[in-house]
């Protein structure tokens, strides 16, 4: 039977609260700061199982058929090109840009394949009713890198670019995109039909959550942020959570300095990253690159505006304000303000839910080069300013990571 912790601390502002119920089909919120301590589905934890199992299954297959198909086929002047999305990375590694490449292999190929493959190992056991030997860790490495999975934010570069490239050529969808499609909409499925907390219970049934009266008077509780195993930790030590053997700290270590030097390195590289070409186009003998702003200019005048909007967020506002946000919160807390930390927080969850999207660009220039290649006529080639972007994303991704939100918070519990 599912065992859910009744004593919680949010990981967004650290109040210590206790979930006295648990809806059927729903999920509790911090009182404090609006953030999800817990959420359950009506399926039942055996039936959950089964389902889930056969959707990760159905979602390998598809894994399988979107790497073995072109994406798109292209038909320029009577050159016919298609290329796979381990074609495209494999692109980038032969013309010198390992970064891009592992960029792309990472988010498109391999942390979907490790998602699943890691799902897999741990439900088909549980299927038969066993457990699976080190399934915490195993499932610990499939929470981490669930969020470096980016199918979504690939299909809409997918179609981006056969828009830029419906421009210069004709463009024949592949089976690959719509398996591509499919498989997006699978693995949203899969993430909002695993009970996490059932599943911890299942895979790690001698470790469970401790009401408040277990534990000594005045002792510090927090718990771990991969599981959400309730423990105490003082203030100056770190363990490791007894059920998934994360560090389990009482706040993240040198949570400001390390926020700080990867804001500064992302200001840094967004210069570079708008003012330097991310895809140089090379067609009878002369070379022209498009920066990010040209691009966006580009789709306007041609008719896409949708697209132009579309490119002009994710690429030009999503890092910009995700800069400034993440300045406005180490700002606020190196001066211990008390201004609005509801709203803070909520603007912390806006630079992680964001940051992801503004892959697009890259991914755009990764398949519009190693589609058209045509010598003599036309060679598209993804430009420096690609490699600077990309770095900017990652950069702002890691100093959200590192940012703790538990900070904004510290300073009203010091007063109050």
């Amino acid at each position: 039977m599912t065992q859910y912790i009744p004593v919680t601390t949010c990981h967004d502002c650290g109040l210590l609260q206790q979930i006295s119920h648990m809806p059927e089909d729903g999920a509790v919120k911090c009182c404090r700061c609006a953030a999800t301590l817990r959420k359950r589905e009506r399926v039942k934890p055996e039936k959950s199982i089964e389902h889930t199992l056969a959707l990760v299954i159905t979602a390998l297959v598809l894994l399988a058929i979107s790497n073995a198909f072109p994406i798109v086929q292209v038909d320029a002047e009577g050159h016919e090109m298609a290329s796979t999305l381990f074609g495209c990375v494999k692109y980038l590694f032969t013309h010198d840009m390992v970064f891009l490449a592992g960029l792309v292999f990472l988010t498109t190929i391999g942390a979907p394949l490790i998602q699943l493959t890691g799902l897999l190992y741990i439900l088909l056991p549980l299927n038969f009713k066993r457990i699976p030997p080190f399934a915490p860790q195993i499932y610990r490495l499939v929470r981490i890198i669930t969020s470096w999975s980016m199918l979504e934010v690939l299909m809409l570069g997918i179609l981006v670019s056969v828009v830029k490239l419906s421009a210069m050529a004709t463009v024949a969808p592949s089976i690959a995109l719509w398996s591509f499609a499919l498989l997006m909409i699978v693995i949203a499925a899969i993430l909002n039909d695993v009970d996490k907390e059932m599943l911890w219970g299942l895979i790690s049934p001698d470790t469970k959550g401790r009401d408040t009266q277990q534990y000594k008077s005045g002792v510090q509780l927090t718990n771990c942020h991969n599981c959400h195993l309730i423990q105490a930790l003082s203030a100056e030590h770190t363990s490791s959570c007894p059920r998934c053997k994360a560090d389990v700290h009482w706040r993240k270590p040198d949570s400001l300095n390390r926020c700080t030097a990867l804001v500064i390195a992302a200001t840094v590289l967004y210069i570079p990253a708008n003012l330097l070409p991310v895809m140089v186009v090379s067609s009878m003998g002369k070379t022209e690159g498009d920066t990010i702003i040209s691009g966006v200019m580009y789709l306007a005048t041609n008719g896409d505006l949708p697209l132009a909007i579309i490119l002009f967020i994710a690429s030009i506002c999503v890092p910009t304000i995700k800069l400034v946000i993440l300045y406005l919160l180490l700002i606020t807390v190196h001066f211990k303000s008390q201004w609005r930390p509801k709203e803070r927080t909520q603007l912390y969850r806006l630079t992680e839910f964001i940051g992801r999207w503004s892959m697009v660009d890259i991914y755009v220039d990764t398949l519009m080069a190693a589609m058209i290649q045509i010598q003599g006529l036309i060679v598209i080639e993804v430009g420096v300013g690609a490699v600077a972007f990309g770095a900017v994303v990652v950069l702002t991704i890691l100093a959200a990571k590192a940012f703790d939100p538990r900070l904004i918070w510290d300073g009203m519990e010091k007063e109050k």
